[in-house]
């Protein structure tokens, strides 16, 4: 009976514990680190263009705007090609990107303002994570 609840505990811990991918507390700790400013929606005034960061985050850019889009949890469906403004398939107002609607069924958690810049690093990170490779320091 003890081996049994004891297995159990170990169990429920195991499955309340979610691992987070290094790739992607690359990505949280760079937003900890920067002073990237939160929005609450991006204006849709011309056609999005997402970049697929990993599975939590992807960019997003409308004209000379662009964003940091997490989600608020793992959105393997963001792994296909062609993310275009129909993959926002839940919204609540067409001339907006707000959080709370989702692309490819996967919540938007948080959007963030950033610059090219930004973003580039962003990706890099995430890149240089997955394939645990070395991200250099700044001395």
């Amino acid at each position: 009976m003890y081996l049994r609840l004891t297995a159990s505990i170990l169990l429920l811990a195991g499955c309340a514990t979610a691992v987070e991918p290094t790739e992607v507390r690359a990505v949280r700790d760079f937003l900890a680190l920067t002073d990237l400013r939160q929005v609450e929606r991006i204006r849709l005034y011309r056609q999005p263009m997402f970049t697929y960061v990993n599975d939590y985050f992807v960019t997003a850019s409308v004209g000379e705007r662009h964003y940091l889009v997490e989600f608020n949890g793992r959105c393997r469906a963001l792994r296909a090609r062609g993310l275009t403004v129909s993959t926002i398939d839940q919204r609540q107002d067409l001339s907006y990107l707000k959080v709370a609607d989702t692309i490819r069924g996967c919540n938007i958690e948080r959007i963030f303002r950033a610059t090219v810049e930004e973003l580039v690093e962003i990706k890099e990170l995430s890149k240089s994570e997955a394939s645990g490779a070395v991200v250099p320091t700044e001395s």
